[in-house]
């Protein structure tokens, strides 16, 4: 909304679009979870994974905490689980997009990409330019965040303390 006000002087308002982060940004959020997908066992996730690894991606921080629980040197009770509402609406639009779909893996609910999801995510995969620092992460630690490790983080936060 734009405002006028007439005096000896003239200016005016004007609404300036906000900058919204990039974890907000459907643009941004959709591909990365392609990507996550992509990287798990079986190209499927449970949802506490792929909470997991969203919250981890959002930003060097959180990347470099979960690396140092992996490796060791931090302890599982460090992690502090996140679950995000936006990243609910990211999978019904991943799903609804025929990109992904539920499935039950190990009695738990899951996600797994379907073939136009796994095309895409191989076109991620392959752009050089796109989610280098978040591809990188993925390539170096996804094959040590199985569904056993993530259970491990929930249970080690649920730990009175």
């Amino acid at each position: 909304m734009n405002f006028e006000i007439h005096t000896d002087r003239k200016f005016s308002f004007e609404r300036k679009p906000s900058p919204v982060p990039g974890d907000l940004r459907i643009g941004w959020r959709i591909p990365l979870t392609l990507l996550m997908l992509n990287y798990s066992r079986g190209k499927k996730a449970s949802l506490a994974k792929l909470n997991l690894l969203n919250d981890a991606l959002r930003s060097e921080r959180s990347r470099n905490k979960l690396a140092k629980i992996i490796s060791g040197e931090t302890a599982l009770i460090e992690w502090r689980m996140r679950v995000e509402p936006a990243f609910s609406r990211n999978v019904d639009l991943l799903t609804g997009g025929q990109l992904a779909e539920w499935m039950v893996a190990n009695g738990k609910a899951a996600i797994c990409l379907t073939d136009k999801g796994k095309e895409i995510a191989k076109k991620l995969e392959d752009d050089e330019e796109s989610f280098v620092t978040e591809k990188a992460f993925l390539r170096e630690f996804s094959s040590k965040i199985t569904e056993g490790f993530v259970t491990q983080i929930l249970l080690a936060s649920k730990a009175p303390s």
